[in-house]
């Protein structure tokens, strides 16, 4: 069900906008710079309006064209042939910037940390009633629970070594520990490598100082700059050692299993192999609040090693280097475009349902499109049909939407990372009993 992606384009009428229709216009272009594809529960201090996510080129795909990319779009692809050398990159800070936990500058931290020390799943007592429900009783829902059964009962079959290193980068800061511990003892200590970007370094918590240039440092409107800057270290310091990089927030879920599986299909290697064509994998987005198409960055968007090269050596330099906000895949997916229009890969499986999802399983497993939709259900359903008219793919919801073999689910709080890594992985009676027991001991000593 895999396809090229390619976009049919249609001539339309010249028409001569009303008044009405410039203040719309006007409007949703404000209204745009908050609607990044996080509509989330991301956390970064300090807390601000949800973020969606969004693409485009330049003037020639409807948006403004920044100042040096004027000057350096026509060389581009020759720039990409380039080797950029650390703490040359533009308005990124150099290495020295880095503060290590022991207050050492130039900071490069173990990426293998969680495979050297993988942390167990801790239960709180705060977390256990929920983490502990009975299959379909907690928050996935009874449709959920068995989209999760498909999904497990999908790893157990294909068990085996996917022959792919794959990093995992997620952009945090201090506060949000409870997400990134949550992570450590589930998904991410299957990842090859992880990255903690954050506003300090701690070998306890596995956190990184990577600051930007942004003045907002880590706060919100800082995005775009601190994703600049976690692109340019993952490409000075890891390139080499990992084929292919996953990028995104604290709250999400990855079943690194299935996206290695995904990763190491004929579909994948062969794409890549043609010039000029680069693995940029996600949710394709396209809605209402912004004119146009983009990656969602709520589940994050996976790059390969050519692709992380190709942006870092080329639009990475030239494109958007100065712009500010938090809508930062709006600007990964614009510079994206001038490495190809064509910019990401169809990462649906053979029956099109999708394995990138901007929402939680609960959500997506009880989608009902002809209801009445929220913000998230909304851009999502926008996005499908978008899908189905520019590429052919068709709309589809709840199990069909659910791919066995999904990648990640965004949304997913810490104690929704904790039940999924039991649902999906372990003997929930067996954990959960377990643990009450050591609990009753430990209050009893």
């Amino acid at each position: 069900m895999m396809t090229m992606i390619t976009r049919s384009k249609k001539r339309r009428k010249k028409r001569c906008p009303s008044i009405a229709v410039f203040v719309l216009l006007v409007l949703t272009t404000c209204s745009a710079l908050y609607t990044s594809c996080n509509f989330s529960t991301f956390i970064m201090p300090p807390h601000q309006p949800p973020q969606l996510r969004s693409n485009t080129t330049a003037e020639a795909h409807g948006r403004k064209t920044y100042p040096e990319e004027e000057q350096k779009q026509d060389v581009i692809m020759d720039i990409s042939t380039k080797s950029i050398e650390a703490g040359s990159h533009i308005n990124i800070p150099p290495p020295e910037s880095r503060i290590g936990p022991n207050g050492e500058k130039g900071y490069i931290h173990n990426a293998k940390f969680l495979l050297e020390n993988p942390k167990p799943l801790v239960l709180s007592d705060l977390e256990r009633e929920s983490i502990c429900a009975a299959p379909g009783e907690g928050d996935e829902t009874p449709l959920g629970y068995a989209a999760l059964e498909n999904i497990r009962n999908h790893i157990e079959e294909s068990k085996g070594k996917h022959d792919v290193e794959l990093f995992c980068a997620i952009y945090t800061y201090s506060g949000g520990l409870n997400h990134t511990n949550a992570a450590s003892e589930t998904w991410a200590k299957r990842c090859d490598g992880v990255l903690y970007a954050s506003d300090n370094s701690n070998l306890e918590t596995g956190h990184v100082h990577l600051p930007s240039s942004s003045p907002s440092e880590f706060g919100y409107e800082g995005m775009i700059q601190r994703t600049r800057t976690i692109l340019a270290y993952l490409y000075d310091n890891f390139l080499d050692d990992y084929e292919f990089f996953h990028i995104s927030g604290e709250d999400v879920f990855v079943i690194v299993e299935n996206l290695k599986e995904f990763l190491a299909t004929d579909f994948v290697k062969e794409y890549e192999k043609v010039p000029n064509q680069y693995i940029f994998a996600g949710f394709p987005m396209k809605h209402q609040y912004y004119k146009n198409d983009f990656l969602c960055g709520g589940p994050g968007y996976t790059m390969s090693r050519k692709m992380l090269k190709a942006f870092v050596e080329g639009p990475l330099q030239t494109c958007q280097t100065k712009r500010e906000g938090p809508n930062e895949d709006i600007m990964v997916s614009e510079c994206a475009k001038l490495l190809n229009e064509n910019y990401f890969i169809d990462t649906r499986d053979s029956k099109g349902a999708h394995r990138y999802h901007p929402l939680s399983v609960q959500k997506h497993a009880n989608f009902a499109p002809n209801g009445k939709l929220d913000f998230d259900a909304k851009v999502v359903h926008q996005s499908l049909q978008w899908m189905n008219k520019t590429f052919g793919f068709p709309a589809v919801y709840k199990d069909d939407y659910i791919s066995n073999s999904s990648v990640v689910f965004h949304k997913t709080p810490a104690a929704a990372m904790r039940r999924l890594e039991v649902l999906l992985y372990m003997d929930r009676n067996e954990v959960c009993n377990d643990m009450e027991t050591s609990r009753l001991e430990s209050i009893i000593k």
